[in-house]
C-alpha cells in the first residue's frame, strides 16, 4: 500500500518548499526581519483593545485575537508553498481585524458582538459585509477624518483582490498562480513569495490605522511603567512599540494620529487620569514581577528552569541588576520549596497522581 492516497500535494513537498523559503531567508535577512517587525506590531495592536471588568471575557475581543491567529497561520502556509491558502489566510485576517473595531466602535462590544460570536443561524449571525462594515467605522469622526485625508477605502479596496483567492477567480487565483510554468505541486516561488510580503504589510498597516484611529492613547509616548509597573491595566504601548509603529506608517499619517489624539476629549481624559496617578514604588515593582515570576512557575515551567534561564539572563545585567536579581531569586527559591513547586507543572501532576494511586492502593 502506498505511503499516501493518489496525492501529488505532499507533506514530504511542503518540507522541501519549507527548506527552500529558509534558505531564501538566510539569504535575504532583510525580508525576514521585516516579516517579525510587521509581526510584532500587528502583536502590539491587539494592546490598545481595552478592557475592562464589564467586557473581561466578553468576547469583545475575539475579533483580534482572531485575525491574530490568520495572520500566523497565513505566515505557515506561505512557508510551506500553499500561497493561495496563505492569501485566503490574509483576507480573513483583514476581514476580522476590521471586526475588532467594528463591533467595538461604541465601545459596547461586549454587547454588539455576541450574535455573531455565537455564530447565531441568522442574518445578525452574519460576518457583515464590507460596505456596512464601512459605514459602521465612518460613524467615527477620527476615521472619517483620517479616510477624507488618505483614503482608507480605497487602501482598502485595492485589497479585494484577495477575496479572489477564496473563491478561485481563474487561472490567477488558482495554486497554479496564473498557469506560469511549474511543477503540479508545492513549489517554492520567489515572486508568489514578495507578492504574499506586500499584500501582509497591507493587512498589517491598515488594521494598525484603524486600531489607533479608534484608540488613539496608543500612540502617545509615556513612560506609563512609572506609573502602573508591569501590570498596566491600560490600553497604552510602550515607546518602543511606538517607535516600530513609526517605521512602518508614512511620516504624515503618525503626525495625524498624534494630532487626533491631542484633540480627542476620551483620550486626553484616560491620559490626564493616569498622569494624576502617584508614580509606583520600587517596592511594588518588585512585587509585581516577583507575582508573575511565580505564576511563570507554578503554572509552567517549575523553579529549577526559570533558576536556570535567569542566571543566564544575568550576564547582561549591571552588577546593580544582578544583586537585585539573586536577591528576588531567594524569595522565589524559598516559595518553590514551601510549595512544592521545583519541577515543571506536567512532571508535578504525574508524580502527584502516582502518589495518589498508591495512597489508593494501600
Amino acid at each position: 500500500m502506498s505511503k499516501h492516497p493518489p496525492f501529488i500535494y505532499t507533506p514530504e513537498k511542503s518540507i522541501e518548499v519549507l527548506q527552500a523559503t529558509e534558505a531564501f531567508f538566510e539569504s535575504r535577512p532583510d525580508i525576514q526581519k521585516r516579516i517579525e517587525k510587521l509581526g510584532w506590531v500587528y502583536h502590539s495592536t491587539g494592546k490598545t483593545v481595552p478592557h475592562t471588568t464589564e467586557n473581561f471575557w466578553s468576547g469583545h475581543y475575539f475579533p483580534y485575537m482572531e485575525s491574530w491567529d490568520e495572520l500566523q497561520i497565513s505566515f505557515n502556509l506561505m512557508m510551506f508553498g500553499l500561497y493561495k491558502q496563505a492569501f485566503v489566510s490574509l483576507r480573513s485576517a483583514l476581514e476580522v481585524g476590521l471586526l475588532s473595531v467594528y463591533y467595538n466602535i461604541n465601545d459596547d462590544g461586549h454587547n454588539t458582538v455576541q450574535t455573531w460570536l455565537k455564530s447565531k443561524n441568522s442574518w445578525e449571525g452574519d460576518t457583515p459585509r464590507a460596505d456596512k462594515i464601512w459605514k459602521i467605522l465612518k460613524s467615527n469622526s477620527n476615521i472619517a477624518s483620517f479616510d477624507e485625508k488618505f483614503k482608507l477605502r480605497q487602501k482598502f479596496d485595492e485589497l479585494s483582490y484577495l477575496h479572489n483567492y477564496v473563491h478561485t477567480k481563474g487561472v490567477k487565483f488558482s495554486n497554479r498562480f496564473g498557469g506560469h510554468p511549474k511543477s503540479n505541486w508545492q513549489t517554492f516561488e520567489e515572486g508568489i513569495l514578495y507578492k504574499w510580503i506586500d499584500a501582509y504589510e497591507q493587512v498589517v498597516v491598515l488594521i494598525l490605522i484603524f486600531h489607533l484611529l479608534k484608540y488613539p492613547i496608543g500612540i502617545i509616548e509615556f513612560e506609563w511603567w512609572k506609573k502602573c509597573g508591569i501590570d498596566n491595566p491600560f490600553p497604552v504601548l510602550q515607546i518602543n512599540e511606538i517607535e516600530e509603529i513609526k517605521k512602518i506608517l508614512p511620516k504624515d499619517y503618525v503626525e495625524e494620529i498624534k494630532s487626533i489624539a491631542e484633540n480627542d476629549p476620551d483620550t486626553q481624559a484616560l491620559f490626564n487620569y493616569i498622569l494624576e496617578m502617584p508614580d509606583i514604588s520600587e517596592d511594588e515593582r518588585d512585587l509585581q514581577i516577583i507575582n508573575l515570576d511565580q505564576m511563570t512557575i507554578e503554572h509552567g515551567e517549575g523553579f529549577i528552569v526559570w533558576e536556570k534561564r535567569e542566571v543566564e539572563l544575568m550576564a547582561h545585567y549591571s552588577h546593580e541588576g544582578r544583586v537585585k536579581t539573586l536577591k528576588r531569586m531567594e524569595i522565589i527559591r524559598k516559595w518553590a520549596i514551601e510549595n512544592n513547586m521545583m519541577k515543571p507543572k506536567m512532571e508535578r501532576l504525574k508524580e502527584q497522581s502516582l502518589f495518589d494511586k498508591d495512597k489508593s492502593a494501600h
